[in-house]
C-alpha cells in the first residue's frame, strides 16, 4: 500500500513521546430499541507533533470517535489516556474546530479569538500581545473589527482556528472544517493549517473522507471501514512535503488509497 518513498520533511516536526492512547475503543448507541454498534475495536496512539488524519467513507463513525475524543460523548467501552491519565469530558486540551465556523456572530473577529482567554490570570498587556499575534498568523490583522456575517466562510475558518490554537491544546480535533468551503479556499485552509502546524508543532487529529486532502496533510492515514467502524489500516506517508498533486509519487498514493477504500 505504502509507495517506496522515505523522504525527511522541512516542514514536518519531529514527533515526540506517546501523548494519546485509544485502546480497545467501543461505542454502541440504542436506536428505536435497537442497539447499534457504530464503532469497535479502536486502538491506535499519536504522538506529540503528529497530524493523522481519520479517513474513511459517510457513516463509518469518523466524527463518532472524534467526538469521544473531544469527551462530548462517552465510550461504551474502552479508554482514553492523555498523557496518561484518563478522558471523560471536554476540555481545553483538547479543542474541537467543526466544519461550521460556530462563531459569536455578535463580537468581532478580535473578540471571538480572545473570548477563549477569558477568566485566565494570564495579565492584559501579554494577552493583548498574543491575541495580535495569532491574527497575525492567520492572517487577520485587517479584518479584527468585522464581524463574522461581514467576513467570508475562510476567514470565519481562520478566526475559528486562531480562537482554539490560542489556548495551546495537547490535541487539536478537526472534523472536516473546510468540507463546506470551494476547492481554491479549501487548498489555502490546507496550507494555513500546514503552516501553522509547522510554527506551533501542535498536534492534530483531522477527520475527513477527502483522498487529496488526507494525503496532503498528513503524517499518518487512519483509514476506517463500517458496519461497524474499525480501523483498517495505519498508513504512513512518507511523502516530502510540501507536497504537489500533480506529482506522480501523490497521484500513485492517490490511487492506492482508492482502491484500499473500495475493498
Amino acid at each position: 500500500m505504502k509507495p517506496k518513498l522515505k523522504a525527511i520533511s522541512r516542514f514536518q516536526p519531529e514527533p515526540r513521546e506517546t501523548i494519546l492512547e485509544i485502546r480497545n475503543l467501543r461505542k454502541v448507541f440504542n436506536i428505536n430499541n435497537a442497539f447499534v454498534t457504530v464503532l469497535d475495536e479502536i486502538d491506535f496512539s499519536v504522538k506529540g507533533g503528529e497530524m493523522i488524519c481519520i479517513f474513511g467513507r459517510s457513516g463509518c463513525g469518523k466524527s463518532t470517535l472524534l467526538n469521544i475524543l473531544g469527551g462530548f460523548i462517552a465510550p461504551s467501552s474502552g479508554a482514553i489516556l492523555l498523557n496518561g491519565k484518563g478522558v471523560s469530558k471536554p476540555g481545553p486540551d483538547r479543542c474541537v474546530v467543526f466544519q461550521e465556523d460556530t462563531l459569536f456572530p455578535w463580537l468581532t473577529v478580535k473578540e471571538n479569538i480572545a473570548f477563549g482567554l477569558k477568566g485566565r490570570t494570564t495579565e492584559k498587556k501579554a494577552s493583548e500581545e498574543e491575541i495580535e499575534r495569532f491574527l497575525s498568523l492567520v492572517g487577520l490583522s485587517e479584518f479584527r473589527d468585522y464581524l463574522p456575517r461581514e467576513i467570508s466562510g475562510g476567514m470565519k475558518q481562520r478566526v475559528a482556528l486562531a480562537r482554539v490554537l490560542i489556548l495551546k491544546p495537547k490535541v487539536l480535533l478537526m472534523d472536516e472544517p473546510f468540507a463546506s468551503l470551494d476547492a481554491q479556499t479549501r487548498e489555502e485552509m490546507q496550507n494555513l493549517l500546514l503552516s501553522l502546524w509547522e510554527k506551533l508543532s501542535h498536534t492534530v487529529l483531522f477527520v475527513t473522507h477527502d483522498v487529496n486532502e488526507a494525503i496532503t496533510l498528513a503524517d499518518r492515514i487512519l483509514v476506517m471501514g463500517k458496519d461497524p467502524g474499525r480501523i483498517r489500516d495505519d498508513i504512513s506517508v512518507d511523502l516530502l512535503r510540501p507536497r504537489k498533486r500533480e506529482a506522480s509519487e501523490f497521484l500513485l498514493f492517490s490511487r492506492e488509497l482508492y482502491a484500499r477504500l473500495r475493498d
